[in-house]
């Protein structure tokens, strides 16, 4: 087999960037060149995978959304606020991406481009300008432009026969000709300054690679539509290991809980979304007194407690578990059911344990991510940011009693242990460039 030459890249957040990691790990054990376009915090974190760290120049080189928190006139959650980020983050952003990429390749060429999604339509320039063919990985639900689906950021389920696809047409008229329309107008324009067509093909179907898409997830979790682009490839879990986060002081105590046959409930923000009174409290007020053992991720080494004055009786309740970062390799196959915003990561790290989920997030993706965990059966959408304390606990009664929900979970758990992401990722941009 020939050694292929991997230019990969990727937004320097840890949503984007860190599904790339087992992946850069298999092609480099495969003894492929893999060259790693990145924010310099993830330096480290390129090079334990074999890559080369390649710095971002013209780029912007930022750690997390800080940025975006900072843009004037900012929306609140919601689908205006996704189209906005779509704008700055993706878009506004692609003249420094293809700078830097272009420069790469000129001091090295590649035989393909591998990008995280966001950057699909900095790939599809460089590749338009001369360059490689590109292929994406996918870190968020498919986001498709077509007759079958709802637009995107919405959260709407998908609406079946004639009648609902005439629904999903007019949304996405309204939607493409209103919320996305600076998105629209910022991909045109930034087009034409780097020289090309001002229209782009994903305007018509989506962000996705005409070459190969490696869309993390399965098939059961996402949509079914009838055109599905040819290019799109289902990889399953597409996420870095669970880590070896130390056990917490407390640990036993969950296989006590499990011993005596109390249902065991994870509670988790993931790592950017962190403010408490989203998910965390509003989920410790509903569980506690309820008999399960409550288990709770700040996500935050610099928080790995809840503040105390907010909790009822002003501590931490006796029937609750705190710590920042857990052991989820461990806990999750002990755990009953996982409340959580929708972090597409956290998620299908839950569903490949056979988790069932109840979730509640309407920022970035969430309400997408959401909207396709109860659609598959396998957990409740609360459509809320931030739910009551009753509202959380009513959504994991249903999916502690009804037994539908962990079926579900255990069905799409079965179909991720059918699909070993890194490889068959590997195999396919193997399969791509003719190595």
């Amino acid at each position: 087999m020939s050694t292929v030459r991997v230019l990969l890249a990727t937004i320097p957040m840890a949503g984007h960037a860190s599904p790339a990691l087992p992946v850069a790990a298999e092609l480099a054990a495969r003894e492929h060149d893999v060259r790693w376009m990145t924010g310099a915090h993830l330096a480290g974190a390129v090079a334990a995978t074999g890559a080369r760290h390649v710095p971002l120049r013209s780029a912007h080189d930022y750690a997390d959304t800080a940025w975006l928190e900072a843009l004037p006139g900012r929306r609140p959650p919601g689908p205006r606020r996704l189209a906005q980020d779509f704008e700055h983050l993706f878009l506004r952003s692609m003249p420094g991406w293809v700078a830097d990429l272009e420069a790469e390749l000129a001091a090295a060429p590649a035989d393909v481009l591998l990008v995280d999604v966001g950057l699909v339509e900095a790939a599809r320039a460089v590749h338009e300008r001369g360059g490689p063919p590109f292929a994406v990985f996918g870190v968020s639900p498919l986001l498709l432009r077509d007759d079958d689906t709802a637009p995107y950021g919405l959260g709407l389920p998908p609406a079946l026969g004639r009648l609902g696809r005439a629904r999903n047409r007019l949304l996405q008229e309204a939607v493409w000709r209103t919320l996305l329309r600076p998105a629209v107008v910022a991909l045109r324009e930034e087009r034409t300054g780097l020289g090309l067509p001002a229209d782009s093909p994903a305007q018509a179907v989506g962000p996705v690679s005409p070459f190969l898409h490696l869309q993390s997830g399965v098939p059961s979790l996402e949509y079914p539509r009838r055109a599905m682009p040819a290019s799109v490839r289902f990889v399953g879990h597409l996420a870095p290991p669970l880590g070896d986060a130390p056990r917490p002081p407390w640990w036993d105590d969950v296989h006590r809980a499990r011993a005596d046959r109390r249902r065991v409930v994870v509670v988790t923000q993931g790592t950017v979304a962190t403010e408490p009174e989203d998910l965390l409290l509003p989920a410790v007020r509903g569980l506690t007194g309820a008999g399960h053992l409550v288990v709770v991720a700040t996500g935050r080494r610099d928080a790995p407690a809840l503040p105390a004055g907010a909790l009822p009786g002003g501590a931490v309740p006796a029937d609750v578990r705190v710590g920042g970062f857990l052991p989820f390799g461990e806990l999750l196959p002990l755990a009953d059911a996982v409340v959580t915003n929708g972090g597409y990561g956290a998620v299908q790290t839950a569903l490949a344990a056979g988790v069932p989920l109840v979730v509640a997030g309407r920022t970035e993706e969430k309400p997408e991510v959401a909207a396709r965990v109860a659609w598959s059966g396998a957990g409740v959408d609360l459509r809320v940011q931030r739910p009551t304390p009753e509202r959380v606990r009513r959504g994991v009664d249903a999916v502690l009693h009804e037994p539908r929900y962990r079926a579900a979970a255990r069905r799409l758990a079965a179909e991720y242990a059918g699909l070993d992401a890194p490889v068959l990722c590997a195999d396919l941009l193997e399969e791509l460039v003719g190595a």
